[in-house]
């Protein structure tokens, strides 16, 4: 039987061939920032779904070289192809065509080739727009977890956004219960102030949920992140006559190392290149 890597064939994409950079290129991407890595791998067993989270978060981490996010661009065009979002497959492209105006792809079907060669030519045609001269201010979003919710009881979420150059078209809330499960995501609403979004009570179930913020722009790429799928924000669910797991070692172990990753991530986002620091955020655990 055909395995995995056979079918990935199948399905237009060749793995590291199809993103366009050399092997030894792809690889320090990779240790530089061990999402890619992770995207990479899900997108070679044709888990999109997982791919799409992973990358996205691999793309709003501070510090990412122009070589990284050249692959990060790469890989999250042909996942969104593959998931048949042409519009976002055309938006990654464009962000990619942005850092390198050049970019090809080859090794790949020549339907593939024919869909991205036309985003290169309207882009061209277009004036070739988004080559940026500095980076984009960051994109901030603030929001304090809850450190536990009841059982069954639908938990309402609310966030802000700092957008100093107007990039974000929409703000989503992607959650889940446990921490095995593909994360949800739901549009959150505009609210007095900020941004509003509710779990639905039949997800809040013990142990814990888990969830993040993400603010994506008019073409449906990520610009900034509050928790992401590699370090979620985490409300603790206790069990009928379990008492509270915040007292259990195992769930602050756990959830000390999720602090730590969003807090330096978000620090190192906001802080970079000498913006203003009024965004900085903290996650508060109570």
């Amino acid at each position: 039987m055909l395995n995995r890597r056979v079918l990935a064939l199948c399905a237009v994409v060749v793995a590291v061939a199809a993103v366009g950079l050399s092997a030894p290129d792809v690889a320090r991407a990779q240790r530089a920032n061990p999402l890619i890595a992770q995207g990479q791998e899900q997108y070679d067993d044709l888990r999109f779904e997982e791919a799409l989270q992973t990358l996205s978060a691999a793309l709003v981490r501070a510090g990412n070289s122009q070589e990284q996010s050249r692959t990060i661009y790469r890989l999250l065009a042909l996942t969104y192809y593959n998931l048949q979002r042409q519009e976002e497959a055309e938006g990654a492209w464009r962000s990619l065509l942005a850092l390198n105006p050049d970019e090809q792809l080859t090794d790949v079907a020549p339907r593939v080739r024919e869909f991205f060669t036309g985003v290169h030519t309207r882009w061209v045609a277009e004036g070739s727009p988004g080559v940026a001269t500095r980076p984009p201010a960051p994109v901030t979003i603030g929001h304090r977890s809850p450190a536990q919710a009841e059982r069954g009881t639908s938990v309402g979420l609310t966030a802000t956004v700092d957008d100093p150059e107007h990039r974000v078209a929409h703000l989503v809330l992607a959650y889940r219960q446990g921490t095995a499960a593909v994360f949800r995501r739901v549009d959150t609403t505009p609210s007095a102030g900020g941004f509003r979004a509710t779990i639905p009570g039949a997800d809040v179930r013990p142990p814990l949920v888990e969830y993040y913020f993400e603010a994506v722009d008019a073409a449906g790429l990520p610009v900034g992140a509050r928790g992401d799928v590699a370090a979620p924000l985490r409300i603790a669910v206790p069990a009928p006559g379990g008492g509270s797991i915040l007292g259990k070692w195992w769930f602050w172990t756990i959830a000390a190392v999720v602090v730590a990753g969003a807090v330096v991530g978000t620090v190192l986002l906001v802080g970079g290149g000498g913006q203003d620091q009024r965004g900085t955020l903290v996650i508060q655990i109570r």
